[in-house]
């Protein structure tokens, strides 16, 4: 009953929701045809986060928790389905990027050179290699399209924030290019409270100051030939609290950031039925920790991840046949550790299987890692949906993964354990979606399966012998008219089976409403209610972290055919939330951005 009647309030709006193509699968899929649980954000809903944090737009989609200590800038982590923050796999532009702690950073990347992102949860190892237990995070940069456009933008908020950005893009059939810069700062707040560990707490307000750029040129070499260059640059340079010295009451720590990240790829077509990809990746994370209360300087630390891969795509009686070789390097270094093993190598070797046959769709993938640190590895998955009926789909889904313990979970100095095991995981579901051109419902029930989890125990990082993640997700988006509505609903219990605690970190229920309204032709209003239960900070569950509610709301007028106003608030109920146990999230702020051309 109640699907019928959202069915005919959406054609009588006569609104569609238009398809995107995700890469959850190596290659161009249909949204609605992908058989992994994926969401893509588009430019507009980034827009309307102006001046808030990537993880708060993370933390607003389905599925995903963000512990964070601090505002925007501050170390955080990303828990996808319940695993660990080291399994979820970021991608930029198809490029790892993540840090020496074996952990994606989202800190530093700057939200204004974003065009969209892709996130596809469950494991997908068997796709994209290590770290993608839980899932992967793919960001993309802006592309260029034919003709000429400029744009820019202006926006002032709380705690002196402001932000300048701007960029051009263009193309003539055979050429694309896109080109942004942008810079931001922010006064901040103090980040800490009393209940900050290890003697954090720095009542001093923490900082943020970035300038980015990117970069994206494609060139048509020939009829199905193409080169595209790529590359993303973002320096910060972010205050943090460890501790407080009253001799000196006015300073702060300090860390210095660079985010670097760049590809070229070509693609072309060996054969009417064979596409081929050859890319070469980089990216480097470097985080230098020039100022400390303590009077010492922590040193430089960076990460460098260099990729070359050669992807073919077949198409078969079966379906598409994906084959491809790749050869991943990752080196550390710093000026004030030496790392006894600095760098390792994965040669990896995968073939998958896409296709679908009346109602019957079905995804295979297997790959092979050889880790010059941890031997060889292979992980799998297999996924299967049937149509009911044009508008349902029952779905099910396995997969394996791996994750390796990073170079700081190793070695670094009075924080590591050179002991540590490989982490390796297994995880079931079943999914049940309903859509239409207008609407979506997608219900899921997932288990996953942990040996030797990779946890932190407040002194060092431990294996844990056997964890488990039982939930269910519930998802609802629709465009009704001038209406697009979405919720997302997410139940689970994340278990230490070795004393029955929770796992850290994650609250048993999560869930987030957001509603926008197209008022007029040029005016719109929308919103969103984020909501958390309880959950602890520590594997002994002692700490205690609170349920807490946000709420935010937007506007934006289009007043001039190029020219436009937004108007957005967080936390308007203003509650001290604490998302990590002596770290409180941002307070009430306010953002204003004027707004020029549509880029």
């Amino acid at each position: 009953m109640l699907m019928s009647i959202l069915a005919n309030v959406a054609a009588a709006a006569g609104a569609t929701l238009e398809p995107i193509t995700v890469t959850g699968a190596r290659e161009p899929v249909a949204l609605g045809d992908a058989l992994q649980d994926v969401t893509v954000i588009d430019r507009a809903t980034i827009e309307s986060y102006t001046g808030a944090s990537i993880e708060s737009l993370l933390a607003d989609q389905a599925g995903i928790q963000v512990s964070a200590n601090g505002g925007i800038g501050s170390v955080s982590g990303v828990f996808m389905r319940g695993a660990n923050s080291d399994s979820t796999l970021l991608l930029i532009d198809g490029v790892r990027y993540g840090s020496a702690a074996g952990t994606p950073i989202f800190s530093n990347l700057p939200l204004d050179q974003i065009d969209h992102i892709e996130i596809v949860r469950g494991p997908m190892s068997s796709v994209h290699g290590a770290d993608a237990g839980g899932g992967v995070i793919q960001i993309f940069t802006r592309k260029g399209r034919p003709g000429f456009e400029a744009g820019a933008s202006a926006t002032l908020g709380s705690e002196s924030y402001g932000a300048l950005q701007g960029a051009v893009r263009g193309g003539d059939g055979h050429l694309d290019y896109a080109v942004s810069a942008g810079a931001q700062r922010t006064d901040g707040y103090p980040f800490t409270n009393a209940h900050a560990p290890f003697g954090n707490y720095n009542p001093n307000n923490d900082g943020f100051r970035q300038t980015s750029g990117s970069a994206n040129v494609g060139y048509a070499l020939a009829p199905d030939w193409s080169i595209r260059i790529q590359g993303l640059d973002a320096r910060g340079d972010v205050q943090f609290s460890d501790g407080y010295d009253p001799t000196r009451p006015g300073l702060t720590a300090r860390s210095r950031m660079e985010t670097i990240s760049g590809s070229a790829v070509l693609k072309g077509k060996l054969a009417p039925q064979w596409s081929t990809t050859l890319r070469y990746g980089a990216s480097r994370d470097d985080a230098n920790i020039d100022v400390a209360v303590y009077g010492f300087d922590l040193g430089d630390f960076a990460l460098n991840q260099r990729t070359v891969s050669w992807q073919n795509d077949i198409v078969s009686p079966l379906g598409t046949v994906l084959a491809a070789v790749e050869q991943l390097r990752q080196s550390v270094s710093s000026n004030a550790v030496v790392f006894p093993v600095d760098h390792r190598d994965i040669n990896s070797v995968q073939l998958g299987l896409d296709g679908h046959a009346g109602p019957h769709n079905w995804q295979g993938n297997v790959r092979s890692d050889e880790n010059t640190q941890f031997g060889h590895q292979v992980t799998g998955a297999l996924a299967y949906g049937f149509d009911l009926a044009p508008q349902w789909r029952l779905g099910a889904s396995g997969g394996t993964s791996f994750i390796a313990p990073s170079f700081d979970d190793l070695y670094y100095p009075g924080f590591s354990n050179p002991l540590l095991r490989p982490q390796h995981g297994r995880s079931e579901e079943v999914n049940l979606r309903w859509k239409t051109p207008q609407q979506q419902l997608r219900l899921a029930f997932y288990e996953n399966h942990f040996r030797d989890l990779i946890v932190f125990n407040g002194i060092l990082p431990v294996n844990v012998a056997q964890s488990r993640i039982r939930g269910s997700s519930l998802e609802y988006k629709a465009s009704l008219g001038a209406v697009t509505l979405g919720s997302t609903l997410d139940f689970m219990v994340p278990e230490d089976l070795t004393d029955g605690t929770l796992l850290p970190h994650r609250a048993r229920d999560t869930w987030s409403f957001n509603a926008d309204w197209q008022v007029a032709a040029a005016w719109s209003l929308g919103g969103n209610v984020r909501a958390s239960g309880q959950r602890y900070d520590d594997p002994a569950n002692v700490q205690t972290l609170g349920g807490y509610g946000l709420l935010a709301l937007h506007a934006r007028w289009q007043f001039a055919r190029d020219w436009s106003l937004a108007l957005r608030g967080d936390n308007l109920t203003g509650h001290a939330v604490e998302p990590a146990f002596g770290y409180y999230a941002p307070p009430r702020q306010w953002f204003a951005t004027l707004r020029y051309g549509g880029i």
